[in-house]
């Protein structure tokens, strides 16, 4: 996924998250009104790419099945947006706006060996791994609870 495309799909958790969306053009009339240049088809896609459904008319995030009975494990699995590695020992966790500390906390309560350290901002997570072997076990069990 692009940056681009990343930060527009932060956005658009964003807006729905503050306001009642109702369509795809409300939509893209919001995205035009935050600056972002966004024909019908792309919100469409947006929308199929972040698994948006309809709650009494409005968008909203898709509500998570009970994947597990953890709720760290649960609060992770519905914050995290992506996950990527960057360089040999750290990984950077994208999350919507507001929900990077929390999810930040949920990772150091479940207290993952291979984890040494989080750095937390509004909406992007830095982990810090013992080594590369670590990074790799991470990142497994990471999108293994992101795409339950």
């Amino acid at each position: 996924m692009t940056a681009d495309r990343r930060k527009r799909h932060l956005k658009i958790l964003e807006l729905i998250s503050t306001r009642a969306i109702h369509t795809q053009e409300e939509l893209a009339e919001a995205l035009a009104g935050a600056g972002w240049e966004v024909t019908q088809s792309s919100v469409s896609r947006d929308i199929a790419a972040l698994r948006l459904v309809k709650v009494d008319g409005a968008y909203r995030r898709p509500p998570r099945g009970s994947i597990t009975q953890d709720p760290d494990e649960r609060r992770v699995a519905e914050s995290v947006l992506s996950c990527e590695p960057a360089g040999d020992v750290l990984i950077v966790l994208h999350t919507p706006p507001g929900d990077a500390n929390r999810a930040a906390v949920a990772l150091d309560r479940l207290a993952w060996p291979d984890i040494v350290g989080t750095i937390a901002g509004d909406d992007t997570i830095f982990l810090a791994m013992k080594d590369g072997a670590a990074q790799r076990r991470a990142l497994r069990q990471i999108r293994r609870l992101v795409s339950s």
